[in-house]
């Protein structure tokens, strides 16, 4: 976790003292050994929970230790540890503490990136919580050790400015940033800034020119709101249209936008209110300097969990990676309670981090007239199942349901964790209905296929062929080229040795969309291992594994088109790493075991291979 994780090589040097008795009796005199015994072990159960990534438990730890140590190391985990569980008053005094010592030359920085700037970044945040937005602007008037840092500072100080003395200090800034820097986000800080201004011909043209940048899509909900306080309703409609037909978190705000013009007037009468009540995005300088926060920890986001996943290390690599998307979230929560993305964003990774509590308490911050509201019940429920409360889960996605009617993100979602649970009867009821649901608010071919894409891949995975093939079939009628859907249904027909000549032409055509997908690659090796043609097979699965080596299926594949040619070493070998593999699940790596002690009797094809040697 970089600077964040690195060791206290000095307190190594108590360790020993663990040997200690570690009980004290009431009343008695704690000596210095004692005291550096517990917090050598405050230390070490610090240590402990970071490398595991329970943030809060990390955070208490060093945040023990930076009370009874003085030590730039020890300050900087117990700030970096608080910022990132979301103990703000914590974090806020350690940053107070590094950035006192920085002034005095007592302590040189030696975090790299974003890590050096995080503490003046609290500190600013915390001035601009608190109503102190020129105190908030003189301290990110310094300069700041990253480029990342000094770009968000930019758009920070802008907001401050705003507050503290108007548009065109608030502009001037804007100017003023380093020609190196990343500039992104600036179209979109303009246009919320002219719009708090009143000034809304200037924000809806800066609105235009950040659709074509990134975070784009906040621009979309700024930009529609606009045109709907305009009067100019057909337009908005246009972008609420488009929003609806996203098969992620914008859905909502289409569907709230679309009731609010009464282009849906049998909504139930909840959702209703909750539309008309809905947050804007930006309110006052605070949500602005609050959504600078939130983009780059979204931005952040986004890059982290863009590490391939068949990367050696790659989960430890993202979870490292999200430290600080993470603290720049808390940032923008604590600045405006009302930033539903930060606290989505928060709820996320506190799920990724396997604290479930957290991320619930993240997710229940999230009100019914957020656009996220949605989402915010899906990771309640996810980490109700993650407690060991699985009957909680559908419950509580079943009890937001029923306050605003079914909608196709709300059905689709139930659907997809009922069949999580293996619960397939009532995943199948909720697939019908996000599909009754979508086809109601006329959700577009481009986009319709996804639920019946979903619906059949479960029916399959139930062993439904014939329902699940049909559904496959009409998600290809509505969406042609989508490569996901030509690789499932091509792979499904292969399996089943059905259809093979149509099969290959479907992974073929997904292959020239994705060249690259392991997964289709795979598909296409072992279409030609169903025809026989093995040493074909062999060729195509090893790029396959080549693109996809952590993935079990694709591997246990390359084992069993190695033992059709003779090559049992190197089958066995593919067998055993499959074993070895974290993403095989245990049916898989049971399957793997049996091959291996040389019971084929689930395997014809190896059976016959074998008779013959």
């Amino acid at each position: 976790m970089g600077q964040f994780m690195r060791m206290f090589t000095r307190i190594f040097a108590i360790v020993t003292l663990l040997l200690l008795p570690a009980c004290v009796s009431p009343g008695r005199e704690i000596s210095a050994d004692s005291q550096q015994a517990s917090i050598s072990g405050a230390y070490l159960q610090g240590r402990f929970a970071a490398q595991a990534f329970d943030i809060p438990r990390a955070g208490e730890a060093f945040g023990e230790v930076a009370d009874r140590l003085s030590g730039a190391e020890s300050q900087r985990s117990a700030f970096g540890f608080a910022l990132a569980s979301g103990d703000f008053d914590e974090a806020e005094a350690q940053a107070q503490l590094i950035f006192v010592q920085r002034a005095e030359g007592n302590e040189a920085p030696e975090e790299l990136g974003i890590q050096a700037d995080m503490p003046v970044l609290t500190l600013a945040s915390a001035a601009m919580r608190d109503g102190d937005p020129a105190g908030a602007a003189q301290l990110l008037a310094q300069p700041l050790q990253s480029s990342l840092g000094r770009s968000l500072s930019t758009l920070l100080r802008s907001a401050a400015l705003y507050e503290a003395e108007g548009i065109e200090a608030a502009s001037r800034v804007l100017t003023q940033q380093d020609p190196g820097t990343f500039r992104g986000l600036i179209p979109q800080h303009v246009a919320y800034l002219y719009l708090l201004d009143g000034q809304v011909n200037a924000a809806e043209a800066a609105f235009r020119q950040s659709l074509a940048a990134p975070r784009n899509e906040v621009a979309a909900l700024g930009v529609s709101r606009l045109l709907e306080e305009m009067g100019r309703h057909d337009e908005a409609r246009a972008v609420y249209r488009t929003m609806l037909q996203d098969a992620g978190l914008y859905s909502r705000a289409g569907r709230m936008g679309l009731t609010r013009l009464g282009d849906l007037p049998d909504e139930p009468r909840t959702y209703q209110q909750r539309a008309a009540d809905q947050h804007l995005v930006v309110a006052d300088a605070k949500g602005l300097f609050a959504l600078a926060l939130e983009n780059y920890a979204w931005l952040g986001f986004e890059q982290a969990i863009a590490v391939q996943t068949n990367n050696p290390g790659a989960e430890q690599l993202r979870r490292s990676a999200l430290v600080i998307p993470l603290g720049l979230a808390n940032l923008a929560r604590a600045v405006d309670e009302r930033r539903d993305a930060a606290h989505y964003l928060a709820s996320l990774v506190f799920g990724v981090y396997g604290t479930p509590d957290a991320a619930t308490a993240a997710a229940r911050r999230i009100s019914p007239e957020s656009w996220l509201y949605t989402y915010a019940k899906l990771e309640e429920a996810s980490s109700a199942m993650a407690l060991g409360q699985e009957d909680r889960g559908p419950a509580i996605l079943r009890q937001a349901i029923s306050a605003e009617g079914p909608s196709p993100q709300w059905s689709l979602q139930v659907h997809l964790y009922l069949a999580s649970l293996g619960d397939f009867e009532r995943a199948d009821v909720a697939g019908t209905e996000a599909i009754d649901a979508a086809e109601r608010l006329g959700v577009l071919p481009s986009s319709l296929w996804r639920y019946y894409f979903s619906r059949g891949a479960v029916r399959l995975e139930e062993g439904m062929w014939t329902a699940g093939r049909d559904d496959l079939e009409k998600a290809l009628e509505l969406s042609p080229d989508e490569p996901i859907i030509l690789n499932h249904l091509g792979y499904s027909y292969v399996e089943r040795g059905e259809n093979l000549d149509r099969a290959f032409g479907m992974i073929e055509r997904a292959l020239e969309v994705q060249p690259q997908n392991g997964s289709i690659v795979d598909s296409l090796g072992w279409a030609h291992y169903q025809r026989g043609n093995y040493q074909q097979a062999v060729e195509i699965l090893e790029r396959a594994v080549s693109l996809e080596p952590a993935d079990g299926v694709i591997t246990d594949h390359l084992g069993d088109a190695y033992y059709m040619t003779d090559r049992d070493r190197d089958a066995r070998y593919e067998w055993r790493r499959v074993l070895e593999l974290d993403d095989a699940d245990e049916a898989l790596k049971a399957a793997a075991q049996r091959k291996l002690d040389g019971d084929l009797s689930e395997a014809p094809v190896l059976i016959s291979r074998g008779s013959g040697t």
